[in-house]
């Protein structure tokens, strides 16, 4: 399993640093989480925070602030890396870096497929208006035995 180290984060003084970073007003903070710009002061104070505003906050200000609150490693055991890409060495540990580009690979080969896919349903509908020419082809000749039968 993955080791996640939870941190103790204090979310008014996080949310109030990322604020500075965007050089945003808190009246304007105020008027994208709904809240009078008064309100804001106290929001800064807060060691806490529900987690409906909090999702209101991050949108706000382009921020997850969720992940201030744990740390993944770095690196992805092989063996679950192996089980979710089908193939690998599960004896050794494989990086993001190296994770990513086997998923972009993989998505460039289904990209090939989703075309190949698509091609072979343009064949099979020509295929289809094919027979139907040659239904129409049987029909007609058979008109044509019937009339020269009843002369």
């Amino acid at each position: 399993m993955f080791n996640v180290e939870l941190k103790e984060v204090h979310i008014g003084k996080a949310i109030k640093k990322r604020l500075d970073e965007l050089d945003m007003t808190k009246t304007e903070f105020g008027r994208r989480i709904g809240v009078p710009q008064q309100h804001v002061n106290r929001i800064f104070e807060r060691e806490t925070m529900e987690t409906k505003r909090l999702i209101k906050v991050c949108r706000a200000l382009d921020f997850n602030f969720f992940a201030l609150f744990c740390t993944f490693p770095t690196n992805v055991n092989a063996y679950l890396a192996a089980v979710a890409l089908g193939d690998g060495d599960a004896q050794n540990n494989i990086g993001e870096a190296a994770i990513l580009s086997q998923l972009e690979v993989l998505k460039v080969k289904l990209e090939e497929k989703q075309g190949t896919v698509t091609d072979l349903r343009d064949q099979i509908a020509g295929l289809k208006d094919n027979v139907e020419q040659l239904k129409s082809n049987l029909r007609d000749k058979d008109e044509i035995i019937n009339l020269i039968r009843n002369k």
